[in-house]
Parts: structure tokens; C-alpha cells; sequence
């Protein structure tokens, strides 16, 4: 497999009054929540100095190969060249609320209605220091949007037996046409790949998704995740999915019981 450079997408054509709004409004929320983390920082912490390096331990803890998946070139497939593009919060923000507010996605996403939700979330998730998000490509147009995480690093890992370096993602097939033919299950197991060999410190790549959402369970089973315990999450009950980076349980993952005629990530 060949990288090679990866082609911006094309400008969207110009944001509407309301798409305008809701990006300012996100970016003055960001600015704020910024601002209030800096004085935080100055806080006089001296009675528990422990807390203070963990505190920016995690705020500095950046999984450098996450932050430059953009980089990693395109991978030819068989719908098409697959290609990671770093979100741009106004590009972007039209075509993934309209994802959000797909029926299907909204209902496991929990993300639907007007432009300032999804404008907060991808501004919410741009401060997070152990983060970064993805548009997802073929052949330089969008079809899914990504979340990939240190998971170590992650409110997640108060709730599981989490590892130095694990990497969690989260992942959502976009424009209905794409759904149901078996792309979300190959892209599953080309990112979880490329993550395995970018993040060498990474042994598992992990995601959470609803125990009722059995197209997807079974997606990240073809994938070649297989699924671990139950998790009580803020919201909802999850499987742990875990892709190993040695796999003593191919046959498992590949042929897993879970009833889904087709995936809808």
C-alpha cells in the first residue's frame, strides 16, 4: 500500500446566514471554554502537585500519529480511493448536519436538529487535546465522519480495563446510498489497520457502540473486532469492541452471531 498526497476537498459552495451564525457561536464557545482552561491554569495548585502534572499530563497527552491521519495518503479500495481530510469546522458543518439528521444516524448519534448542535459538538470536540476528527473520503468526497481518541486518555476509561495507548473511534457512514453494502465494515478494517501501524505503541483499537445497534456490532465483527464485555456508559449500554493488534480470535471476530443484514454505521 502506497501513500501518496492527499487532494484538499473542494470548497463547499458558500454557508448560508444561519451556517454563518451557528459557526460564530461555536467559535465564541470555543474561545470561552479556552479561556476559562488558561485560568484554571493559573490556579495555585500547591497542595496537591500531583493533581497539577496529571491535569496537564492530559491536556499535553496528544497521540501524535491520531493528529496526522490526514497524512497517512490514500488507500485504494474497491468503491474508491478511502482518504482521511481534517474537519474544517465551516467546509464541513453543512453536509455532516445533515447527516446528523438522518433518521438512522440520529437516532444512535442523538445529534439532530438545527445547525448550532452539530456546529457545538465538532467545536466541542476540537478542544479536546486527545482528540481529533475526520471527514472520511472516496475519491475526495465525503461519505463519514470520524472520532479517533486515545481512549487511555478518555472519561471511557473509568469505564473498562483500559490500556497506555489504546485508541477508541467512532464512526458514522454519511449519505444513505453508502450504507447497506458492506462500506462501513471495510472501512472499519482499513482504519483500524492504519491506526495499528501509525500508532506503534497502540496494541487495541476500541469503539463502544449501543447494544441495540446489532448492524453495527456485526460491521465491527467482519471488521475483525470481537466484542468484550458490556459497559453501563452516561446514556446508554455498550459493547466493548476490541480489535487486537496480535488476533488469537480471527475466526470469532469474522463469524460473529450477531444478527445484521447489513451495516448502517
Amino acid at each position: 500500500m502506497t501513500a501518496s498526497p492527499v487532494s484538499p476537498l473542494s470548497p463547499a459552495n458558500p454557508a448560508d446566514a444561519m451556517v454563518d451564525a451557528a459557526v460564530e457561536a461555536a467559535a465564541a464557545a470555543d474561545a470561552a471554554a479556552k479561556a476559562a482552561d488558561d485560568a484554571a491554569d493559573t490556579l495555585d495548585l500547591a497542595d496537591d502537585d500531583t493533581l497539577r502534572l496529571t491535569h496537564r499530563r492530559l491536556r499535553q497527552g496528544l497521540s501524535g500519529p491520531l493528529t496526522e491521519a490526514n497524512r497517512w495518503g490514500a488507500v485504494a479500495l474497491p468503491p474508491g480511493r478511502f482518504s482521511f481530510h481534517e474537519l474544517h469546522l465551516k467546509r464541513d458543518l453543512p453536509i455532516i448536519h445533515e447527516w446528523m439528521n438522518d433518521p438512522e444516524v440520529a437516532r444512535w448519534w442523538e445529534l439532530d436538529g438545527g445547525v448550532e448542535v452539530t456546529a457545538n459538538h465538532l467545536a466541542a470536540q476540537s478542544r479536546l487535546t486527545h482528540a481529533t476528527a475526520y471527514v472520511g473520503c472516496l475519491d475526495d468526497q465525503p461519505v463519514s465522519y470520524w472520532e479517533l481518541y486515545r481512549a487511555d486518555l478518555d472519561p471511557l476509561a473509568r469505564h473498562y480495563a483500559a490500556r497506555p495507548h489504546d485508541v477508541g473511534l467512532h464512526v458514522l457512514i454519511g449519505p444513505a446510498a453508502h450504507r447497506g453494502q458492506g462500506l462501513g465494515s471495510l472501512l472499519l478494517l482499513v482504519v483500524s489497520e492504519l491506526i495499528l501501524r501509525a500508532a506503534p505503541d497502540t496494541q487495541r483499537v476500541i469503539a463502544e457502540p449501543d447494544v441495540r445497534n446489532a448492524a453495527s456490532i456485526a460491521a465491527f465483527r467482519r471488521a475483525g473486532f470481537r466484542r468484550g464485555v458490556d459497559l453501563t456508559l452516561p446514556g446508554k449500554t455498550a459493547a466493548l469492541m476490541i480489535r487486537d493488534r496480535h488476533r488469537t480470535n480471527d475466526h470469532d471476530a469474522a463469524h460473529g452471531t450477531d444478527p445484521a443484514p447489513s451495516d448502517s454505521l
